[in-house]
């Protein structure tokens, strides 16, 4: 069977937490098909590119930083996804830093939204996205592989902490006890610094307890 014709397609999930919500970072679509069209940074894998190469080559075309967290997951393999030529699609999972991300961004066609608020996409992203956020928000809930360590690498309120949380998973019982047990287990440390940016009462600004936080599953 030959197989010659078949293409490999590099999808980026560019995730990161920002106002309680998981936010996804997408491309505007500058050409014909899907003109105008969000769509998630990818390219078409080479025979001289190995798959963490690809990774860096499309983040880097947003911005120069380096990404905090990356993984590999699924695969699409529809028969249709392009028109003229067969193209599975690898989705990699890639966790950063809104702030630092729109402080060096490159280019002005990529733009955050809510994961679960997606405007108009191209191609099949929305279905792959439709997808794979539900394993993104699964891996969240639990703290997989220590992911809420690298969504949130600086300080943060317990307020914005316990929304983000609630917005990501739907299991009541997590949700009512995730405060009680990073509190009971001393996952967070107060850094003794206040957040005065809001219009009401200073928060206090906390950060994870790293060494306890490490290979803890919620």
């Amino acid at each position: 069977m030959e197989n010659s014709n078949n293409e490999i397609e590099n999808l980026l999930i560019i995730c990161a937490a920002d106002e309680g919500k998981l936010k996804v970072l997408l491309k505007k679509r500058e050409k014909e098909p899907y003109f105008g069209y969000w769509i998630l940074p990818s390219e078409f894998i080479d025979n001289n590119t190995t798959m963490e190469e690809s990774i860096k080559q499309i983040f880097e075309e947003i911005s120069p930083i380096e990404y905090n967290y990356s993984y590999e997951d699924k695969t699409f393999d529809a028969l249709n996804r392009y028109e003229n030529k067969r193209v599975f699609a690898l989705t990699n999972v890639v966790i950063t830093d809104k702030q630092l991300v729109d402080l060096k961004k490159e280019k002005e066609n990529t733009e955050w939204f809510n994961i679960d608020e997606l405007p108009k996409i191209g191609f099949d992203h929305k279905e792959i996205l439709e997808k794979v956020s539900k394993e993104i928000k699964y891996k969240i809930a639990c703290n997989y592989h220590d992911i809420l360590l690298y969504l949130f690498p600086s300080d943060f309120t317990l307020t914005e902490l316990q929304i983000f949380y609630e917005n990501i998973t739907s299991d009541e019982e997590a949700r009512k006890n995730f405060k009680k047990k990073i509190l009971s287990q001393d996952l967070i440390n107060d850094t003794g610094i206040k957040d005065n940016l809001g219009s009401g009462r200073p928060s206090t600004l906390y950060r994870f307890n790293v060494d306890k936080m490490r290979g803890i599953r919620l």
